[in-house]
Order: C-alpha cells, then sequence, then structure tokens
C-alpha cells in the first residue's frame, strides 16, 4: 500500500509508521480470524471471533488513511509521470509477480485445477484483484486511489482541507449512509461491495488527510472518541444480535465504507497517532518501530502464503485462541525475516518492496 517504505521514509514521521506497524499486525489478526466467517450459534468460538473481528476492523482503513496523507500532495515533490512510475514499480509490478506465484502455489497444492488454468481466468482473475488471493482485494481499491490521485493532488495545498471536508460530508451522506438504507431494505451485500469497494473507500483518503492537517483539539477527540466507542459497539454487538436472530452471518454492519467502520476507525488513527507521540520519547521503542516500519507492505504481500504453507505443515486448529491472537505475532516475526533475506537478491528485492 501507499503506507510502504518509500512514503514513511520520505515523510519521517513516526507517528505514520506506528500506524503502520499497528495496522500490518491488525490485519494478520482479522485474517487467522477466518472463523468468524463460518457463524456457529452454539459453539463459543464464534463469540470470540465477532469481539476479535470487530476490534481489529481499523486495519485496512488506518492504511487508506495514510494512502491520502502521504501521496494527497505528491505534485510538491515529483511530476505525476513519476508518480506512476513509483506506483507501478511499487505495488503494481509486486501484485502481478505474487499474485502469480499464487497461482503456481495452488497448482502445487491441487486447490487449483491445471484445466482451469486458462488465458482468459488469469487475465480477469488479476483485473479482479481478489480472484487469486482474497486478501488482494485492497489493490482494486489502491490502483482506483492512484488513478484519482493526479486529480486530488491539482487542488492547491491551501484549498485541500476545506475542500475535503465538503467530499467528506458528501461521500458520508451520499455513499455511506445509502448504501447503509440498501443494505437494510435487503440489497444484495456482495453487489453493494462491488461498486462501493473503490469510490466507498474513498471517503478515508480525504478524512485522513483531514484529520492530519487539522489534529483535533481536546474537545473534539473526546467527541471522536464517543462516535469510535459508538461505532464499535454497533459494529459487534449489532452483528452478534442479529447473527443470533437470523441463525447466520448477518453482515448489515460489516463493509469498511459501512457507517460503523468509518466512525471507529477514525478514532482509532486518532488513538494511534496519540500513543505514537508518547512512544516517539522513547528512543528503543521508536528505532523498532521504524525498522518494523520498512516491513508493512511486505506483510501485506506474503501473509497469505504463509498462512497457507502454515497449514500444510502443522494443521493448527482455526478456532484456537491461541491461533488467532499470538500466530500473528510470529507470522509478523517470519515475513520480516523472509522479507530481509529476500531483499539481499538483486533481481528479487524488486518485487518485496
Amino acid at each position: 500500500m501507499a503506507g510502504n517504505r518509500e512514503t514513511a521514509i520520505k515523510e519521517k514521521d513516526f507517528t505514520l509508521t506506528f500506524c503502520q506497524v499497528i495496522s500490518a499486525l491488525a490485519v494478520m489478526i482479522l485474517h487467522t480470524n477466518g472463523c468468524f466467517w463460518v457463524f456457529s450459534a452454539t459453539h463459543p468460538y464464534w463469540v470470540s471471533a465477532n469481539v476479535i473481528e470487530s476490534i481489529f476492523y481499523f486495519a485496512v482503513p488506518v492504511f487508506f488513511m495514510i494512502t491520502g496523507i502521504t501521496l494527497a500532495d505528491y505534485k510538491d515533490s515529483y511530476s505525476t509521470k513519476t508518480f506512476f512510475k513509483k506506483r507501478i514499480g511499487k505495488t503494481f509490478i509486486p501484485y502481478i509477480v505474487w499474485s502469480v506465484l499464487a497461482v503456481l502455489f495452488m497448482l502445487a497444492t491441487g486447490s487449483l485445477e491445471t484445466s482451469d488454468l486458462t488465458p482468459d481466468w488469469l487475465i480477469r482473475s488479476l483485473v479482479r484483484t481478489d480472484n487469486i488471493i482474497t486478501y488482494y482485494w485492497f489493490f482494486g481499491a489502491l490502483f482506483v486511489f492512484y488513478l484519482l490521485m493526479p486529480f486530488i493532488a491539482s487542488i492547491k495545498r491551501e484549498r485541500k482541507s476545506i475542500v475535503f471536508r465538503y467530499h467528506i460530508i458528501v461521500f458520508f451522506i451520499g455513499n455511506v449512509l445509502i448504501f447503509f438504507i440498501l443494505r437494510l431494505y435487503g440489497v444484495d451485500p456482495l453487489l453493494i461491495d462491488s461498486i462501493d469497494i473503490g469510490l466507498g473507500n474513498l471517503i478515508f483518503i480525504f478524512l485522513g488527510y483531514y484529520i492530519y492537517k487539522n489534529p483535533p483539539a481536546l474537545h473534539t477527540k473526546i467527541f471522536i472518541y464517543i462516535l469510535s466507542a459508538l461505532g464499535l459497539m454497533v459494529h459487534m454487538v449489532g452483528t452478534y444480535m442479529l447473527s443470533m436472530n437470523t441463525g447466520h452471518l448477518d453482515v448489515l454492519f460489516k463493509g469498511y465504507s459501512n457507517f460503523p467502520s468509518i466512525l471507529y476507525s477514525l478514532g482509532v488513527f486518532v488513538m494511534l497517532r496519540d500513543i505514537a507521540l508518547k512512544i516517539r520519547e522513547v528512543e528503543r521503542l521508536r528505532k523498532i518501530i521504524e525498522w518494523l516500519g520498512q516491513y508493512t507492505f511486505a506483510v501485506f504481500l506474503l501473509h497469505w502464503f504463509i498462512i497457507n504453507i502454515t497449514k500444510l505443515i502443522i494443521l493448527p486448529n482455526p478456532v484456537s485462541l491461541e491461533y488467532r491472537l499470538f500466530f500473528p505475532v510470529l507470522l509478523y516475526a517470519v515475513i520480516v525475516l523472509i522479507t530481509w533475506c529476500l531483499r539481499k537478491i538483486p533481481v528479487i528485492r524488486k518485487v518485496v518492496p
């Protein structure tokens, strides 16, 4: 994502690096907590899975916020041609390479039949971004952001906050609330998500930049934290109650650009930045976070492979609380080690930015 090694170093903002590191860990926790999507009203694992899912749901929205913060003013540093050249090298090429490697992995493990691997299927899967590695859905949103970023960056810096505030209001009313009403009246969530994946998540680009450039005063922070807690409770308790009542997983309150996620993620972003300001004063912790910040994009690229290889070797219990909470920490360490080694190889390091 745009919150990668290049932007973290360029910005030299420890608070953003800290947000990246925590969000990368949160993403892995979400993905090892996959049992959430297998609803059970009788087995207790789903209750804890719902809590974990709701608490760490901020991961991708915070990364999108960092994308807006680090790229919305790119024209102050380089041309649009250079912008796209950087995005192709740092994001698009790694996406293609690791998606193809995933296809080879699936063929080797038997989860994909050779007869199903046609040029048409491969092209459509790469365009869709989530058809090979479901975790890679966010690349589709990122590519939409990149195409729109030259227009966003063209707005004069002194006018951006005003324009972004307007867009936040318009997006929240015209996109978030309307889509929630559509969900409420039974419109297929998958259809909504297919429309919403890029444009809906665009609100995080504006929201991240605006809150970063206009740090909230104490009374505003308190209000944001109250809304954040409300968003978390609606997401967590609402999903629990609706699912228990219907006997199946109810996704009314799911979706990154749904209002519970937006309210909650904004509060988490503000809180993480405040925490980072405290940690920054502790030199040893600061250095560790800055070092880990070099590997957050690699975490997104590689963790699908490590999770699936682990399943082939040790068959972890997917509903075990220990696996869902502690394995992501080990996973992070393994990916850092692997990435550190791959970056020592001249050609390979180009696809593990």
